[in-house]
């Protein structure tokens, strides 16, 4: 047992560390081409905390463990609003943008109840499935969703913005391509090994001790996959940077509920508990209640006695699906 929990641990700093050397790289590579740090920030950041996800999502789907997935993608999503905003507050208060408030949570809100609808509507035998359409749906959702955020941005920044910051970022850039290709390597063999890690002896554990892949992967796994999340987060507050770690979980949230559970569901069809329902349901609450707390304040943030209370709120959530 102890060793099963040593390489766990080694899991998540593979993924860690591979999803920060592939980062790297695709910034890099963005640079190269002399794209903007706004268009990379939307692609690569999102995305690219996302990858410990991503990554033990292909390998359970493999092997066949839908819980895993669908409770890593719905785990991460409540510890990122609760837990990982949480501890930001408490490093300094966190300012929600416009954005974020008028259409960015929404869209989280509405991503939940779209898959909870799919999730509900079609049966294998006794069991709720998500089908490998309704796979191809969230993938489209996905993409939508990321066409639409960078339209979005590009409407805010006049060519000659956009141009400033092009020039700015390329000359910041001093990795050869050598450099960028190692990076790669490098983060896709950690991500790689990381999720066999996390995954195959997050599952013995579970076995072992008699506890469901689906409590695994909504506390455990949810938690590691979420570090990435975590850290960026608490580095933007310490630079005043708030924005990048909203959009970034906000986005992540969406990119974890139909992006994950979409690749899921292509390779192999999974199996939705009716239990993860309720859980949905806690998300749904959670982004509501998100909206009307920044609504109503007028600085439109979050201050440390209001992560205080949102890191309460991921403990007794915790204890309650125990």
């Amino acid at each position: 047992m102890p060793w099963k929990i040593i390489f766990i641990i080694i899991g998540f700093i593979l993924l860690i560390k591979g999803a920060d050397f592939l980062v790297k790289s695709a910034t890099s590579i963005a640079k190269k081409f002399g794209l903007s740090e706004m268009l990379i920030g939307l692609t690569v950041v999102a995305v690219g905390t996302s990858l410990p996800e991503i990554f033990i999502t292909i390998t359970s789907a493999i092997e066949g463990h839908s819980d895993l997935i669908i409770g890593n993608a719905i785990g991460s999503c409540i510890c990122n609003f609760l837990l990982v905003i949480g501890m930001t507050s408490l490093v300094k208060p966190v300012k929600f943008d416009k954005r974020i408030i008028k259409v960015h949570l929404p869209i989280s809100f509405i991503t939940t109840i779209v898959l909870l609808f799919l999730a509900n509507t079609d049966k294998l035998g006794e069991a709720q499935t998500i089908t490998r359409m309704q796979g191809m749906v969230l993938l489209l959702y996905t993409a939508v969703y990321i066409i639409y955020t960078i339209y979005e941005e590009k409407k805010l920044k006049n060519e000659k913005i956009d141009e400033e910051i092009i020039k700015e970022v390329k000359s910041k850039e001093t990795n050869s391509i050598s450099t960028i290709i190692v990076y790669m390597i490098l983060g896709i063999v950690g991500l790689k090994f990381g999720s066999d890690f996390v995954v195959d002896n997050s599952i013995w554990i579970a076995k072992s001790v008699g506890l469901s892949e689906k409590f695994i992967g909504m506390t455990i796994v949810a938690v590691g996959t979420a570090l990435p999340e975590m850290i960026t987060g608490i580095v933007a507050a310490r630079k005043d940077e708030t924005d990048l770690l909203l959009g970034n979980i906000t986005g992540s949230n969406i990119l974890n509920l139909c992006l994950l559970i979409g690749i899921g569901a292509i390779i192999n069809p999974l199996t939705f508990l009716t239990d993860f329902n309720s859980s949905m349901i806690i998300l749904l609450i959670i982004t509501i209640c998100l909206q009307l707390v920044v609504m109503i304040n007028k600085k439109s943030e979050l201050n440390r006695k209001i992560g205080f209370f949102l890191i309460i709120a991921y403990i007794i959530y915790i204890g309650s699906i125990m």
